[in-house]
């Protein structure tokens, strides 16, 4: 039988009560303060989003670098967490203090990247407690769980170091490895706040194409890409979570660092998530609009 280290329960139990109450505005307020000021190029300012690569679709973090986002998307823990190290080293003025994981959560037995569900495809985990460990030192102060069933990655078992033998199906050969807290990691001590939904249930990504945008948002993007140095997808992958963090959706209930047993099979109705994504579009399709507005009234004044 696995022993699970009081303290560590402790730890998680303190943290749960302490912040259980805690508004989901002032958590986004304090993770994600430029969202509903930012013009169109700097949504993103300071805020990194992590796609596993069978979530995403071709050229997807070229569209988020074009709104600001600082994107990495591997089927490799260790190269998603050099390349992070790596950007905030190179970006001391907007590092990446906020990080959203849009990846597989397994069942809430680990945080998985993968690039494809066939068994010998590339794929590697982490721990939740491994990332606050390494991550912590280049700057990162909020990490947000996007995962299906996040609340269970937060057990106590399995917070620092994955069960690789779980017996989940989902929980597919590591082929690019386990990462895991080291024994001597301490997360009473970090200053990363752990964020996840208040429920736990399956996160759904949703595939958009540039032709739903309007015309101007179009040429605003093609604008932020090429000053970014990068072209333009087709299309774009984004989850439910993502959008009604952006967008301040009434609706969205996020809660710090509550682990969870139960294993949740709720998912968005698909009606529900048509009308998110909607919202999603109409979003950067205002900021679009509003910045369009702004220049003209900066360039009528200077006249």
């Amino acid at each position: 039988m696995k022993r699970v280290p009081i303290h560590l329960v402790l730890i998680l139990f303190v943290m749960t009560s302490a912040h259980a109450l805690e508004r989901t505005e002032t958590l986004l307020a304090r993770a994600w303060p430029a969202a509903p000021f930012a013009n169109l190029d700097e949504l993103g300012t300071g805020v990194g989003i992590v796609f596993s690569p069978d979530l995403s679709v071709p050229g997807n973090c070229r569209f988020y670098t074009a709104l600001g986002f600082a994107c990495f998307e591997s089927a490799d823990w260790l190269q998603i967490l050099a390349d992070i190290h790596q950007y905030n080293l190179e970006h001391p003025g907007a590092r990446v203090r906020t990080l959203i994981l849009e990846t597989h959560g397994t069942n809430g037995n680990g945080l998985k990247v993968q690039a494809g569900k066939e068994p010998p495809a590339d794929r590697s985990y982490v721990s939740v407690g491994a990332l606050q460990e390494i991550l912590e030192p280049v700057g990162l102060r909020y990490l947000v769980l996007s995962a299906c069933n996040s609340g269970r990655l937060l057990r106590p078992e399995i917070f620092l170091k994955l069960d690789p033998n779980n017996g989940d199906k989902l929980f597919l050969p590591a082929t690019r490895g386990i990462i895991d807290a080291t024994d001597e990691y301490d997360a009473a001590h970090s200053r990363v706040t752990i964020i996840t939904p208040a429920s736990s249930h399956i996160e759904t990504t949703l595939v958009g194409s540039m032709r739903e945008l309007a015309p101007a948002t179009r040429d605003a993007l093609e604008a932020a890409a090429k000053a970014h140095d990068v072209k333009l997808p087709k299309q774009f992958a984004i989850s439910e979570m993502l959008i009604q963090m952006l967008t301040r959706a009434p609706e969205l209930q996020l809660q710090i660092a509550s682990p969870v047993e139960a294993l949740s099979a709720d998912q968005t109705p698909a009606d529900a998530s048509e009308r998110l994504f909607r919202s999603f579009v109409a979003h950067l399709d205002f900021v679009a609009a509003r910045d369009g507005k702004a220049q003209q009234t900066a360039s009528a004044g200077s006249r």
